[in-house]
């Protein structure tokens, strides 16, 4: 057991030897396969996209773009250490041998560095992908089954991935019957790869058999198989379409502005535009005029944002629809005084409308003199003299104050002023009769004394 697993077989011994095993059907021997060892140079990855399809008003563009793997290799549960990058083969195998020999293979594509920027830069998905693989070998049944799943594409290389160390592997899975050598197999993976798809541009995937049997067992070339000359590399095969970007409104007739063009939107308020791959800013207005004291007022997307002006990456279609909210107009007039509660409303919401101040002075002398203007009433979508008032917006509304002149003050001041003098007066008055007064013989004796001295 351990020579054979330290011998460098070629091919042809390596088939001789699996086929006695399947012909005798000796499960006890276990004959190991990783013993091929076809060295060949490496092949970068790199990609091969066409146009299939040019685009016209209603059709996109169509990319066909063929991504060879940056990494591939097979790891095997008996030897869980040891690495098997940079061989010519990648083997798939689950036998029922004693111990259970199992091989899984791993590719890596590099999307980043394969795909056009305009694709990686909008993470554009495929709308169609397959794994082509080709057989260089196949058990005597010719009916082996090959299952390709999702894995983690992170922190592996083929270089260093072994079955201790390899990627996890997902559940969800594609399958397809190898019945010949010599032949390609493709899966469609599309399925496996639109949840894989993010900004680090990296796709891995794992092929392996989930059946211990001892029909499963293939041989792939590898991206480092020598006589490939490239033909027989693995490959990647996606399809890219150039998206829609729709936008969905209530109202027909709306300009929408995208990048550089201006679109209106037809009688059912949408508007779908053909557009390359990339970010877009997009406008649309924030206000649009209803009726007289009515707009309709922008609300937000249906994708949460809630700016009219936004910029969107387009790598797939995308359909965005708008949310706008029905606002009227509350006019609030008064002659005199400033008012506060004016404006605009969501439709069947309150609206308070008030004064800053109640009375105002009358101009020049009158107001001197204390006349001034008082509120007295609302009129209009307002009745009563409640100061603040509240306004039903159903619709357009108008409220009116209606003052009136009050001369109170003036009427005070003036009662104030008469009772202040009157009282003044009559203190005056008071103190003057309290006073005794002098009898006249008595001033005339003292003049007379006055006279004589002198």
């Amino acid at each position: 057991m351990t020579k054979l697993h330290h011998m460098k077989l070629s091919v042809v011994g390596v088939v001789l030897t699996v086929s006695l095993v399947l012909l005798n059907c000796v499960p006890t021997i276990y004959v190991h396969v990783w013993a091929y060892q076809t060295v060949g140079t490496q092949v970068p990855a790199a990609s091969n996209c066409i146009v299939s399809r040019t685009s016209n008003v209603s059709k996109p563009m169509s990319l066909l773009c063929s991504v060879l793997p940056s990494d591939n290799a097979f790891v095997d549960n008996l030897l869980p250490t040891k690495e098997f990058g940079g061989l010519g083969v990648l083997i798939v195998e689950n036998l029922p041998s004693v111990p259970v020999a199992k091989n899984y293979a791993f590719l890596k594509f590099n999307l980043t560095q394969s795909l056009p920027n305009s694709l990686t830069r909008s993470l554009a998905s495929p709308f169609n992908a397959s794994l082509r693989l080709f057989v260089r070998l196949t058990n005597f049944f010719n009916n082996a089954t090959v299952e390709i799943h999702s894995a983690s594409p992170q922190n592996w290389a083929e270089e260093t991935v072994t079955w201790n160390t390899m990627p996890e592997i997902g559940s969800a899975f594609v399958s397809a019957n190898i019945q010949n050598n010599g032949t390609w197999t493709t899966w469609d993976v599309t399925p496996l790869l639109h949840p894989l798809w993010n900004q680090s541009g990296q796709v891995t995937l794992a092929a392996l058999s989930s059946e211990t049997a001892w029909k499963n067992l293939v041989w792939f070339d590898s991206k480092e198989y020598e006589y490939s000359n490239g033909t027989t590399t693995p490959s990647l095969v996606l399809n890219f379409e150039e998206p829609f970007l729709t936008l969905e409104t209530p109202y027909p007739n709306l300009p929408v502005q995208v990048g550089d063009k201006t679109a209106v939107t037809n009688s059912n308020g949408t508007v779908r535009l053909l557009l390359p791959w990339g970010m877009y800013a997009i406008s649309i207005p924030s206000f649009i005029p209803l009726a007289n004291g009515t707009r309709a007022a922008f609300e937000g997307w249906s994708d949460g944002g809630s700016s009219s002006t936004r910029v969107v990456t387009l790598g797939n279609n995308l359909t965005l629809r708008t949310v706008y909210d029905i606002q009227n107009r509350i006019e609030v007039i008064s002659p005199y005084g400033a008012t506060t509660g004016g404006g605009w409303y969501l439709q069947n919401t309150l609206a308070t409308v008030s004064l800053v101040s109640t009375a105002v002075p009358l101009s020049g002398l009158a107001g001197w003199l204390g006349g001034r203007y008082v509120f007295d009433h609302w009129t209009g979508d307002c009745n009563g003299s409640n100061v603040p008032c509240l306004v039903f917006m159903n619709g357009p509304k108008s409220v009116t104050a209606i003052w009136r002149i009050d001369w109170t003050f003036t009427l005070l001041a003036t009662v104030i002023l008469v009772t202040s003098l009157t009282a003044v007066s009559l203190r005056h008055e008071l103190r003057t009769r309290s006073k005794p007064r002098k009898k006249k013989g008595a001033a005339k004796t003292r003049r007379t004394q006055r006279r004589q001295r002198k």
